[in-house]
């Protein structure tokens, strides 16, 4: 090949590349996320000629939902950028984006392949606002051969509270000293497994449906069935057969894989690194709620929203990349090797998903978990403009409760008091 063929050839390769519109796109993804991230957007790019996709990591979801409220609505914001669930309320109203659901209708796109159960968290008044792209779900994980060795059934976990403390007590192992050497659960100071506790009871978080129809709420709704989720935990709590090793969800699966705890609650993307760690066998069970009769659990994660800062032209590349990044092969592939859910309800066809799905059959209850959700507003979730500032008053309430200083009803009324000044006193800055 002489000089002016490689010239033509490369001056046609830049004209190529210039005519590609180009998506700019934040993610909180990190580590070997990241990675799976970065694989899938080289991929898309390779794939077409017309976008380019860049992928910026903006650090934490905190980081950038800062980020994105100092520049939203300028030249500046990102084309396409990832939120998580509790950003949600505040994505909604930012003024900042292009629901999804326009796209879809325009584009006559068919989403009975996707989950809906995934969909109805970014719904609000029947309207899809952003695409769910990396999502799970409170799960219960218990070690096997410690149900074995105190004789309970390995292949049914607790359903109930109740059935939950009593396998929580047998699992309790003391020494010859009396002291603890494996505690029969463990509780992550999270505040989105109350979430999933009062969901899974068939109760609201906040009013106003749970802010689902489009009102904005006013306060949390909890106040009667929070004291039976408290006393419940604190009562394990008491009696020694549980523990917490505060909000380090890794010190607690640390604990869990080392034996040193029978079970405890985890998110479903949490299940391979688990299981990979452990040397023993792992199961997976329902979130346990009162009557053992499950309900539902709700989303977490985060979705991907369009912003409206940039052209139709823009907007619409980026609309072809979130098709792409939940087609089916692309989201056998990000379950695969991230342990979210695909998106995609197609994905479990593909060989490679029925090739995980057998090396890793505990994570067929997390599935289950999502189909067998009732939909309701109840298990769509709470979405509220503070959130991320409510669910802290919750950690701390649950922080409170395993130190047992204080009485249940105290923790419960400070809770409830705090999170409704918190709500109220944002609809107020905010015309709400």
């Amino acid at each position: 090949m002489n000089f002016k063929t490689l010239l033509a050839l490369g001056l046609t390769l830049s004209t190529t590349i210039l005519a590609k519109e180009k998506v700019v796109f934040w993610h909180s993804m990190s580590g070997e996320l990241q990675n799976s991230l970065n694989k899938i957007v080289k991929d898309y790019n390779s794939s077409q000629n017309d976008v380019e996709v860049e992928a910026l990591y903006q650090g934490s979801y905190e980081e950038t939902i800062a980020k994105f409220k100092a520049i939203s609505g300028t030249k500046d914001a990102p084309n396409l950028i990832q939120m998580n669930d509790i950003s949600t309320a505040f994505m909604y109203r930012s003024g900042a984006i292009t629901p999804m659901e326009k796209f879809i209708k325009e584009d006559s796109f068919d989403v009975n392949s996707l989950e809906d159960a995934l969909l109805n968290y970014y719904r609000i008044g029947g309207e899809l606002y952003s695409m769910p792209f990396n999502s799970s779900t409170a799960i219960l994980i218990y070690n096997k051969d410690a149900f074995k060795e105190v004789g309970l059934d390995p292949n049914k976990p607790p359903r109930s509270y109740s059935e939950y403390a009593e396998y929580s007590k047998k699992l309790t192992k003391l020494n010859s000293n009396k002291s603890v050497d494996r505690y029969g659960s463990a509780m992550i100071m999270y505040g989105w497994f109350v979430e999933q506790f009062l969901a899974n009871n068939d109760k609201l978080y906040v009013n106003k449906e749970n802010g689902r129809t489009g009102e904005v709420p006013t306060e949390v709704t909890y106040k009667k069935d929070l004291p039976q989720i408290l006393g419940w935990l604190r009562g394990m709590y008491k009696d020694g057969s549980a523990t917490s090793y505060g909000r380090d969800w890794d010190a607690t699966r640390t604990a869990f894989s080392s034996g040193k705890v029978g079970m405890y609650l985890d998110s479903s993307a949490g299940i391979k690194g688990v299981i990979n760690n452990s040397p023993f066998q792992v199961g997976t069970g329902f979130i346990p709620n009162e009557t053992g009769e499950f309900n539902g659990s709700v989303v977490g994660g985060a979705s991907l929203w369009i912003t409206n800062s940039s052209n139709d032209i823009i907007q619409k590349s980026a609309w072809d990349f979130v098709k792409y990044a939940i087609s089916k092969d692309v989201q056998s592939y990000w379950s695969i090797n991230t342990g979210y859910y695909p998106v995609n309800k197609e994905s479990y066809n593909t060989l490679e998903m029925k090739e995980n799905m057998e090396k890793y059959p505990q994570f067929k209850t997390a599935v289950a978990e999502i189909k067998e959700t009732k939909p309701s507003y109840v298990t769509q979730g709470a979405i509220l403009g503070v959130f991320p500032e409510v669910r802290e008053k919750m950690v701390e309430a649950l922080e409170k409760n395993y130190e047992g200083k204080e009485k249940v009803d105290k923790i419960v009324d400070k809770v409830v008091n705090e999170s409704n000044k918190i709500i109220q006193r944002y609809n107020r800055i905010n015309n709400k």
